[in-house]
């Protein structure tokens, strides 16, 4: 049975955890009805879709910065051990972004942090607009006013997800969102622009491609210029994610393509598998690396798009 990671995130209430709940047809995330935070670490799930098996990563739900810095900092971090621990697998297959239809306007920046900072660039999105009927449309344009880039997206209703003790789910959500994992997993990279891979082959060429890798100075630059992070903000992150020195590098997971590393699974498909289970081989040391979506010389020139 073929493989494919799923990294699902998303704010605080948006339902990251009914969506996967809907997709295991039960019961599996713990959820909450407010904002407070029903996931306190990120899980793994094992959950097959039409004879495929799919990791599936739900993360720490984040509020805006400006309620709570260090909840929202450790948050992120948190995020970035289960996209490390995604990473030492072989990469990421799909990041499933799932938001709230009021939401939209205000995602572009934590979109850029995890798709452009935190993973590759050529891992595909998906979203899900968690407080909207299936037969909703008009998001495509929506998405693509704001610069948010994503092979497709469902509207799905978390309003009847599976509690404890039950199993009932909306099937039609369900079938959307299981649709929506096979296309997305199945639809490959997105691709880079031309002066993107022409830029990258110079580098090879010329035996200066660091693209794999950013410094400590080059990741607070995409978070404050690129994701348009406050200064003290992106400071707190840095040192949330171990980044306190000047030579510090982080790690960025690739896009899997369907070659993910296989591991030993839980004799039980309901079994999940947290972060405590694996915090020594995912945390980040401070000499580790982040590679790079944005090239050196490009950085300053996409900043303020």
């Amino acid at each position: 049975m073929s493989m494919s990671n799923v990294l699902v995130v998303g704010q605080t209430g948006c339902g990251k955890s009914s969506v996967v709940n809907i997709l295991a047809g039960e019961s599996r995330a713990p959820t909450s009805d407010d904002l407070s935070h029903c996931t306190k670490q990120w899980t793994e799930y094992t959950i097959p879709v039409d004879g495929r098996s799919f990791q599936v990563f739900d993360t720490i739900g984040f509020l805006e910065p400006g309620l709570d810095t260090e909840g929202y900092t450790d948050a992120i971090a948190d995020t970035y051990l289960a996209i490390d621990a995604l990473r030492k697998r072989g990469g990421i297959d799909l990041l499933l972004y799932c938001v709230r239809d009021e939401e939209i306007e205000k995602m572009k920046g934590h979109y850029r942090l995890l798709h452009e900072v935190f993973c590759d660039e050529e891992v595909p999105v998906a979203l899900v607009v968690t407080n909207r009927g299936v037969s909703d449309k008009g998001y495509k344009a929506i998405f693509r006013s704001h610069k948010i880039a994503c092979v497709d997206y469902v509207c799905a209703n978390i309003a009847s997800t599976p509690g404890p003790g039950s199993s009932a789910v909306n099937t039609e959500s369900q079938k959307a969102i299981k649709e929506l994992l096979v296309k997305c997993c199945d639809a490959g990279p997105n691709p880079r622009s031309t002066l993107q891979q022409l830029w990258r082959r110079v580098q090879k060429f010329v035996g200066t491609d660091q693209s794999q890798s950013l410094k400590r100075n080059e990741v607070f630059t995409l978070l404050t210029r690129r994701c348009k992070m406050q200064q003290a903000v992106a400071e707190q992150l840095l040192t949330a994610l171990n980044l306190q020195l000047p030579s510090s590098r982080l790690y960025r997971a690739p896009y899997a393509g369907g070659k993910s590393a296989t591991r030993e699974l839980p004799s039980s498909e309901n079994s999940a598998v947290t972060r405590d289970e694996q915090v020594s081989d995912a945390r980040p040391s401070s000499g580790s690396q982040l590679h790079s979506v944005v090239d050196s010389a490009s950085l300053h020139s996409r900043s303020d798009n």
